[in-house]
């Protein structure tokens, strides 16, 4: 019986010591810290369209202190390989409810793609990220071109009143994934793809990887400068510090 009961614990022991290193090897993978040896360097690609980024003129009962900047570069227009990107905007009145519209433009009639209206609780950066709409159909299909805007609703008795918004546009398009970009996604770690991005001028998917990893390390002072940095770069020195909110 003691002989039994030394084999069942050396067993035990034994099988112990198999799993730990496994254990210990998805734990360390998933705390790793993000390393940032390069500079997220922005190349934007040869496009041009109007530039609405600093928005309307304020308008109706919109307070004179709102602000709506959304993340975009110069050209107000970006790129993005993702079917279902995400957009920014700093919003500076937690009072003021937003509606964020998506819709085509080379159709014969605009077609909306998503909307959705929100507050945030603070002055801060908010991300919008576009549902993915399903197998049969592609949020955002490739080689098509979409206009999006971010509202300030300043008349909610009325919202359909577009004369009391503060609106803020531009465009985006979805490209294939280029050829010289597609081994650089497939490399774990998070900061490189960013860079491949950025490299490559596809502006939404450089800023949505800087944001997700700046959500897992918001203390890092070297993603927070790299972000700074990166909005600094399309002229958005302005925003470049404000708090980056919890995603919608």
């Amino acid at each position: 019986m003691k002989r039994f009961i030394h084999y069942a614990v050396l067993s035990a022991v034994l099988s112990t010591a198999t799993i730990l290193p496994s254990f210990w090897a998805q734990v360390a993978a998933k705390s790793a810290p993000i390393l940032v040896s390069q500079n997220v360097n922005f190349k934007p690609p040869d496009v041009t369209a109007p530039d609405n980024r600093q928005g309307a003129t304020h308008r109706g009962p919109c307070p004179e202190n709102l602000d709506i900047i959304p993340l975009i570069p110069r050209s107000n227009k970006g790129l993005t390989v993702a079917e279902s990107p995400t957009f920014f905007a700093y919003v500076s009145d937690p009072a003021i409810p937003v509606k964020f519209t998506l819709q085509t433009i080379e159709d014969a009639d605009a077609k909306e793609v998503y909307t959705t209206t929100f507050k945030v609780d603070k002055p801060g950066i908010v991300g919008v990220s576009i549902p993915i709409a399903g197998a049969s159909k592609k949020s955002l299909e490739v080689g098509k071109e979409y206009r999006w805007s971010f509202a300030g609703i300043c008349n909610p008795d009325d919202p359909a009143d577009a004369s009391g918004h503060y609106l803020v546009s531009g465009l985006v398009s979805r490209i294939e994934v280029p050829s010289n970009l597609q081994s650089n996604l497939a490399n774990p770690d998070p900061m490189a793809r960013a860079i491949a991005y950025a490299n490559n001028g596809i502006w939404y998917d450089t800023i949505s990887s800087l944001a997700a990893m700046r959500r897992q390390a918001p203390d890092n002072s070297e993603l927070t400068a790299q972000w700074q940095q990166l909005l600094k770069s399309q002229g958005l020195d302005s925003i470049a510090a404000q708090p980056l909110l919890e995603p919608l």
